[in-house]
Parts: C-alpha cells; structure tokens; sequence
C-alpha cells in the first residue's frame, strides 16, 4: 500500500500524538507512585515514633505543648513532608515547563 505524502503526514502526527500522550502517562504513574510512597513513608515514620503523652496536653488551644520531649518526632515528620512536598512540587512544575518548551519547539519547526 502506498501512501500520499498528506497520508503519510497524518499518520505521522497521529503517531507522534500518540507517544506523547504514553510519555504523559507513564511521567503520572511515575509521579503517582512517588506520592504513593512518600505518603506511606510518612505514616510509617509517624507510626514508629512513640505516642504523645496525656501529661503533654494542656487542654489549651496555644503551641504550648509542642514543648514536650515527646513531640520532637512530630516536628520532624512535618518539616520532612513539607520540605518533600515542596521538592515534588518544583519536580512536576519543571517537568511541565521542559515538556512546554519541547511543544513550543516543534510547533516552531
């Protein structure tokens, strides 16, 4: 079967629309799976430190009672998942602008 060059252009773009759209979503699974186990890291570095005492509770609505020796874990924890939200943040924003650039590129060609 012979193709015309307007054919053979088409199926070209329509190929090319595919393997866009399997990068793009193998780049999700990818990203997906990295939140998945960053989440559950987290819960297992919450679960692995030892629970707050009641002593620790003062019943009021200030941080006073991050205060007590018990709660430096937490802390912690919530510095790492911030910080680790902030780096998959700027990870997908990069992502987004080198795929942008990539587009505008062979939009120019």
């Amino acid at each position: 079967m012979k193709y015309t060059s307007e054919e053979a252009l088409t199926e070209i773009m329509c190929r090319k629309e595919q393997i866009i759209l399997q990068r793009s979503r193998r780049n999700l699974r990818l990203l997906s799976a990295a939140c998945g186990l960053l989440a559950a890291a987290l819960l297992l570095v919450i679960s692995v430190m030892p629970g707050q005492s009641e002593s620790a509770y003062t019943g009021t609505v200030y941080g006073s009672f991050l205060l007590s020796a018990e709660s430096g874990g937490y802390v912690l924890a919530a510095v790492i998942a911030f910080v680790l939200g902030v780096c998959v943040t700027l990870l997908c924003i990069r992502w987004k602008n080198m795929h942008a650039k990539k587009e505008k590129k062979e939009e120019e060609v």
